[in-house]
């Protein structure tokens, strides 16, 4: 067992970062190694471990009906990831200080209210550390959106390099940090941009049955061509909403979806390429519309730095290609940001940031009033 202050009192540290996004498709877990001042990390091994098909069912909105529902969930969760980061840490052995969860988001009011779920005391129990968790609640408190909370962590590892770069993350939804090249943080814009995977791999789902939850590599949406309906869902008071905002499962969940399939109505394997091709364009519009109205009029980046699992979908990185010419857009890991991890690396460092008593968000993106600390803590 390590001791809060304990952990505080070292300048170095080994911590686990736990996220599951808005897919729900399983928890990325990232193995770091954190020092604090200056700050800094090592990735030492990063996996995603896959959510239980009834697990993953069980989180959907009309599975959480009642109070019961959601408690069971909750805790249910915080098994799974206590099993999960145990069946890594048999491959990868370590001796953790500390866990940063960020939990299933199952609710997201924009500045009003959230809710992650996973119980973090079965994490603490295991494992013997602190775990920091519920890491939106203190921005919304301060009059935030609680979201998104990674641009703090692209400001700390990716501003300052002399060139301003778009910093995108495509998850189950897309956001962007704008960074200037000179690293202030008074200058730093980002927020979420609106569907990235959800959309997509919701209408996989449909097209394969349940049997499959990823175009991979973009190869049906490449085969399509985008719908004359991707003008109307360009409408979405979403996309013309100003900064601060967030996104989630209430503007491009279930619902969406099944109102996309009643418009499209896809009775061919073209027809679902066609619809698969519309959804990737609504994406790369959404990024580079938000980038267009909110961060072109002030400052033109030189780069474009796509992490997450969108940066793996060829057909997606192809029209950002076409879309941001001629800046050119490239993957995270040219900047020693691994695609797939970054997130959960951000709340490893969220974490640790927390026991050293530093704020993490950036009010700039979030619109809140003041700097907080991020983050609650929880030992066993």
């Amino acid at each position: 067992m390590i001791s809060l202050a304990e952990v505080a009192a070292l300048p170095m540290r080994n911590v686990a970062g736990l996220m599951t996004g808005t897919s729900m498709d399983g928890l990325d877990v990232a193995l770091c190694r954190i020092t604090s001042a200056p700050l800094g990390f090592e990735l030492l091994a990063f996996e995603t471990v896959p959510m239980p098909a009834d697990l993953r069912r069980s989180l959907a909105a009309d599975q959480l009906a009642n109070v019961g529902a959601i408690a069971r969930a909750n805790m249910t969760l915080g098994h799974y990831f206590a099993d999960a980061l145990a069946d890594v840490l048999a491959r990868h052995p370590l001796a953790l200080h500390l866990i940063g969860s960020h939990g299933q988001t199952v609710y997201h009011e924009h500045s009003v209210t959230t809710l992650q779920l996973g119980e973090p005391a079965p994490l603490a129990a295991r494992f013997g550390c602190p775990v920091v968790h519920d890491f939106r609640a203190n921005d919304i408190v301060a009059g935030g959106a609680g979201a998104p909370l990674v641009p703090y962590v692209d400001w700390r590892l990716l501003a300052g390099r002399g060139e301003a770069l778009l910093a995108v993350n495509i998850g189950g939804i897309a956001n962007f940090t704008a960074l200037p090249g000179d690293g202030d943080p008074d200058h730093v814009l980002g927020m979420d941009c609106g569907p990235g995977n959800m959309v997509l791999d919701q209408l996989m789902e449909a097209y394969s049955g349940g049997r499959q939850s990823v175009d991979i590599d973009g190869r049906l949406a490449a085969r399509g061509r985008p719908l004359p309906l991707l003008e109307e869902l360009e409408k979405h008071p979403f996309f013309h909403q100003p900064p601060p905002k967030s996104a989630g499962r209430e503007q491009f969940g279930r619902a969406f979806v099944e109102g996309l399939l009643q418009q499209a109505r896809p009775d061919s394997e073209q027809a679902w390429c066609d619809l698969l091709a519309t959804a990737t364009e609504l994406t790369a519009y959404g990024i580079e519309t938000a980038y267009r109205d909110h961060v072109a009029p002030r400052a033109r980046v030189g780069a474009v730095v796509v992490s997450g699992g969108g940066a793996r979908n060829l057909a997606l990185m192809a029209r950002l290609a076409a879309r941001f010419a001629p800046i050119p857009v490239r993957r995270s890991d040219d900047y020693g940001l691994p695609i797939d991890a970054k997130e959960a690396i951000a709340f490893a460092i969220l974490a640790s940031e927390c026991v050293d008593r530093r704020p993490g968000n950036v009010p700039s993106v979030t619109g809140a009033t003041r700097h907080m600390i991020l983050g609650k803590i929880t030992e066993f």
